[in-house]
């Protein structure tokens, strides 16, 4: 399952990052310790040439080499291709047979070793926020696609777990003093985080306001030493939930 977010940073700039998810349950992979890296200067990561030159590789380092795609950096005029394999012969000849059948890009390439998979461990694979905003995208363009006005106000529940009963309600007390409703305890017992609880509040859903409700919950909870698992709704003026 291959995403995307975006990184502000004050000191190496702004990226944006493509990632395949699914990496993560197999990472890391000590039969593909060789971490390829193809850097191409390119203005527009998404550029529709570039793109298409892209899926062009990734395929090809699959057929030929069981390679797997990791993801790209994008910033500052050059996106950065990585991929995982069991060796890093043929990876030149491919880059470059690859490149021939699409527009001249400048570029540099390489390879080494990355038994951890530090670099998607690390580099690629978002941050929990990061991934908040993740689901918020896909959550909100679920309920668009199924034809709902984002700026009706509905129940939005939130879930959140902590590690103490005691940090639970003391967050779910300050909570409720600005204006969210405890609906519901929960309990994960696979999880040192095991108490859980539902938090609701009547809002409108656009991204704005989403961004806004998703960021105040993740750091406050954060504070408590807890984790936040997201949210879900109803389409507007439906009874059907959205998560």
């Amino acid at each position: 399952m291959i995403e995307f977010y975006e990184l502000n940073d004050s000191d190496s700039g702004d990226s944006r990052i493509e990632v395949d998810l699914s990496l993560m349950d197999e990472s890391p992979d000590l039969e593909r310790p060789w971490l390829l890296w193809l850097f191409v200067k390119v203005s527009d990561g998404t550029d529709k040439e570039f793109v298409a030159f892209r899926d062009d590789l990734i395929q090809t380092l699959e057929a030929q080499m069981e390679a797997r795609y990791a993801g790209t950096v994008t910033k500052e005029g050059w996106s950065e291709l990585y991929f995982y394999a069991s060796t890093s012969k043929k990876f030149e000849n491919l880059t470059s047979e690859t490149m021939s059948r699409h527009t001249p890009y400048t570029y540099e390439r390489g390879s080494f070793k990355d038994t951890k998979w530090e670099m998607y461990l690390e580099k690629l694979y978002p941050e929990p926020y990061a991934l908040i905003t993740i689901q918020n995208r896909e959550t909100i363009a679920a309920l668009v696609d199924a034809g709902d006005d984002l700026t009706l106000s509905r129940e939005v529940e939130h879930y959140l777990f902590f590690q103490t009963p005691t940090a639970l309600e003391r967050f779910a007390n300050s909570m409720i003093e600005q204006g969210y409703a405890m609906k519901e305890h929960l309990t994960n017992d696979e999880s040192e985080y095991s108490y859980g609880v539902t938090l609701s509040k009547n809002e409108c859903i656009t991204p704005k306001q989403v961004e806004e409700s998703t960021s105040l919950l993740f750091e406050l909870v954060m504070q408590e030493h807890g984790i936040y698992e997201g949210w879900s709704t109803v389409l507007g003026g439906e009874n059907h939930g959205v998560e």
